[in-house]
């Protein structure tokens, strides 16, 4: 509430410094501006006239032939009476080859222009004797100014005209020229900022004798009131705004008391009443969601374990049979070889039945059928293998476990999905792992989470492929990478990334939440994610994180300690 002083008492001040520092400056820079420019304009036409004067004379002394001696002198001394101009840098005199024959600073007397600062001006001084015209350069930084004027010394014995052109160099200083003038600006500029902080002082005076002494006790009294004060009244007379806003201030401080120990008698029987909803709600919630992670888990595991016992029988059946098949055949084969060794000449209805069957390429191609039925039965086995994994039913408890055999059952499961389709590309998989130890862990559950995980990264690259691949020129490139490492001598991580189109920021707060989800109705059901984030921190004491940059894709990081406490086992 004590800020509420300042302005009143410094804002419409402040305000008017600002300005007035403002208008300072801006009078500033609009008279150094309005300066310049004069100032280039009359160092401009007084170099013109200057320069042309300084020519003509120049002329003039070098026509008179009767005094030849004098001359020199003569060019010397109005040159050198040039330098009595405090704007000018340096007056110099060039004949038609550059060379200084005279100059306002005597160290550039008989120099070549080429070896002194004004050396850049040889194309210009070429350029006057040629055309015989005046010009006058503004240099690059707006500085100087230099006037040059051409000389026509007189033809020599015998010429009808000369061909001899001079050139007369006036170079003036603009800063020096300035400096007068922008000192009065400052001067005009700290005037009106001196008067504007004059105006702020006696404004600031008047008000805090007006309106900040009053206004102060409507601040303490509000100040009061907002700490629970409600028996407090301010005393303002007066039959101003600020009377009207105390009296105004008393009828609200009353009400606010009346209104204060009403809501507080209520407040008490509503806290109560909350209290208890929410431990009610928080227990239903908590037990709902342990009934249908019991019941998914151990319908799932029912079904896969069946499943894979089912198939397993008839599996183990065909496998364990193909080997006495492979002999067998073998064995025939070898007999009819021997037969035809025997009988190189078989009679006209063996040889067409030979013909018939394709005999030759039946013996070169049944072992080869053979063979890849054996192969089929040992993927087909090593699925089985996989979906027991992954099921675990016979595990109830923690045991160590190797968590890179429950990843890659998780990923042959998955692996149908990771394929290419008519509708989207292949989704490479993408492996780093470390040299993990056996984990005490519930494998069952923990191959739920990565379930879960890596399922919903399909289902992000899917949605983004659908979403772009209409306005893309070239298929794209999708990754999920998995990467285990162990962190230190008490923890490892599992790390599933993908590239897909990332979560955005307003949602990533949400994703363990339950029954949270972005799917459309009838794809999730929101207790994938909360389910899998219980199963990490509540179960196995870890942590389950996750990292999204909407647009670069998104990081789940499962950390676990290798070795169970016993509360947490519990």
């Amino acid at each position: 509430m004590k800020f509420l002083l300042f302005p009143l008492r410094l804002t419409i001040p402040a305000i008017l410094l600002l300005m007035g520092c403002l208008a300072g400056g801006f009078s500033y820079q609009r008279q150094v501006s309005l300066t310049h420019d004069r100032i280039k304009e009359e160092l401009t036409q007084y170099s013109k006239l200057t320069a042309s004067t300084t020519a003509q004379l120049i002329e003039y002394l070098y026509r008179r032939t009767e005094i030849q001696n004098s001359q020199s002198e003569g060019v010397t001394l109005l040159i050198s009476r040039l330098s009595g101009d405090a704007n000018l840098n340096v007056a110099l005199f060039c004949d038609e080859k550059n060379l200084i024959r005279n100059a306002s600073l005597f160290e550039f007397q008989n120099s070549r222009l080429q070896d002194t600062p004004w050396a850049d001006l040889i194309p210009v001084l070429n350029q006057v004797r040629r055309d015989r015209t005046a010009q006058i350069i503004l240099s690059k930084d707006q500085r100087q100014i230099s006037a040059i004027y051409p000389v026509t010394f007189p033809p020599q014995p015998g010429d009808l005209r000369s061909n001899r052109v001079g050139t007369v160099v006036l170079n003036y200083d603009l800063t020096k020229a300035e400096k007068p003038a922008i000192v009065d600006a400052i001067n005009q500029s700290l005037q009106v900022v001196v008067i504007l902080v004059l105006l702020c002082v006696l404004v600031g005076v008047l008000l805090d004798r007006i309106v900040t002494q009053r206004a102060r006790r409507l601040v303490t009294a509000s100040h009061q009131l907002a700490q629970g004060h409600f028996q407090v009244r301010v005393q303002v007379y007066g039959a101003d705004e600020l009377a009207q806003i105390a009296q105004a201030f008393n009828e609200m401080a009353a009400q606010i008391q009346q209104n204060t120990e009403a809501l507080q008698t209520s407040e008490k029987q509503l806290k109560a009443q909350t209290e208890e909803l929410e431990t009610t709600l928080h227990e239903l919630n908590q037990t709902q969601l342990q009934l249908v992670q019991q019941e998914k888990m151990s319908s799932l595991g029912q079904l896969v374990a069946g499943v894979a016992h089912e198939i397993n029988n008839p599996v183990s059946f065909i496998h364990g049979n193909l080997v006495h098949i492979q002999t067998y055949s073998k064995d025939l084969l070898q007999l009819i070889d021997l037969y035809q060794k025997s009988y190189p000449h078989p009679t006209p209805e063996i040889q067409a039945e030979i013909e018939e069957i394709d005999l030759e390429f039946l013996q070169d191609d049944l072992l080869k059928v053979l063979s890849s039925m054996k192969i089929g039965t040992d993927r087909i086995r090593q699925i089985v293998l996989s979906l027991r994994n992954f099921s675990r039913m016979d595990e109830s408890d923690f045991k160590d476990v190797d968590l890179h055999e429950g990843i890659e059952s998780t990923l042959l499961i998955l692996q149908h999905r990771l394929k290419a389709t008519p509708q989207r590309p292949e989704i490479a998989l993408i492996r780093d792992y470390g040299k993990l130890p056996p984990v005490e862990c519930h494998g069952g559950r923990l191959n739920q989470v990565l379930m879960n995980i890596l399922a919903n990264a399909i289902d992000a690259l899917e949605d983004l492929h659908q979403r772009q691949a209409p306005t893309l020129d070239r298929p794209p490139s999708y990754h999920i990478k998995v990467r285990t490492a162990v962190i230190d001598a008490d923890w490892v991580e599992i790390a599933i990334a993908d590239n897909g189109p990332g979560i955005p920021e307003d949602l990533q707060a949400k994703i363990f939440d339950p029954f949270f989800t972005t799917k459309p109705v009838g794809k999730g059901t929101g207790l994938g994610m909360s389910i899998s984030y219980q199963i990490i921190t509540e179960k196995h004491g870890g942590k389950l994180e996750c990292f999204s940059k909407p647009g670069e894709g998104t990081t789940f990081i499962i950390q676990i300690p290798i070795r169970q406490n016993v509360e947490v086992a519990v």
